[in-house]
């Protein structure tokens, strides 16, 4: 049976899908079979993203006249997709809690197909959103050194201990200048954690440095970036955040490539 990881943030505009994508790609390039789940039902992007197309499965799934693996669809990256696409206004009405009660139920189903279910949870703090963080093996935060974006994590951790007694927490920091400023970021996160009274454990999987030409551009042309940029130290970032998640749940990639690089390849 698979892993289900959520990726979350306190605010928009950090990187989150971003960060979900990429890892789901460099999980997929270490031979795992990937599923992403954009469950932003409102906001959905995962499928721009990795130029897909998928339809109106999942209006169907929610109305009850399909099941949700026939909304699954095939990326060009070995990562498959699960996405509510553009209906937004069409999906509004489901967010109920018999609905997703019954999505929560589908995609535990899903972790026998797959050795990793990724989460891209809707930025910011939602209520009705911790069944999906109750049903996760694991939970990866994504920050950035914005202030507003480190007062809105502190928040959705104290939610996620204070509702769910979460007790270990997976930390990425995007759009950091160097090591140094993620390293000392991440000291600070666990300070005001600590502050907080939180007894929560806060492993930092890594650091992704700041390109934005490069991102925009992997956008744009709906590539993830490690494909499109190979050999940059946000590739190796990934790699790095990975490698150490796999370690510290006690596994080995099943492609162990001598020729891929960490991100101490580049500095």
């Amino acid at each position: 049976m698979g892993e289900i990881i959520s990726f979350s943030s306190g605010k928009g505009g950090v990187g989150k899908t971003f960060c979900s994508i990429n890892t789901a790609c460099e999980l997929a390039s270490k031979g795992y079979k990937v599923l992403i789940f954009d469950i932003d039902i409102n906001c959905s992007n995962v499928f721009i993203m990795l130029h897909v197309k998928p339809g109106n499965k999942l209006q169907e799934y929610f109305e009850g006249s399909t099941q949700l693996e026939a909304c699954i669809v095939k990326s060009n990256y070995n990562v498959d997709v699960i996405s509510a696409g553009v209906n937004i206004a069409r999906f509004i009405q489901f967010e109920n809690d018999y609905n997703l009660t019954r999505l929560s139920e589908d995609l535990i189903e899903l972790k026998e197909k797959y050795d990793y279910i990724i989460i891209d949870h809707p930025a910011g703090i939602s209520q009705i959103m911790m069944k999906f963080y109750t049903l996760s093996d694991s939970i990866i935060l994504v920050a950035n050194p914005e202030v507003t974006a480190l007062t809105d994590l502190y928040r959705l951790m104290k939610m996620l201990y204070v509702g769910e007694k979460i007790d270990k927490i997976y930390l990425i920091i995007n759009k950091v200048k160097n090591i140094d400023w993620a390293i000392n970021l991440y000291k600070e996160i666990v300070r005001i954690a600590k502050s907080f009274s939180l007894p929560v454990n806060i492993k930092l999987l890594g650091p992704i440095l700041s390109d934005e030409e490069k991102v925009i551009s992997s956008v744009q042309k709906r590539t993830p970036f490690i494909h499109l940029y190979p050999k940059t130290s946000i590739k190796g970032g990934f790699s790095l955040i990975v490698t150490r998640y796999l370690h510290e749940k006690g596994t080995t990639a099943q492609n162990n490539d001598s020729t891929d690089k960490t991100f101490s390849n580049f500095f």
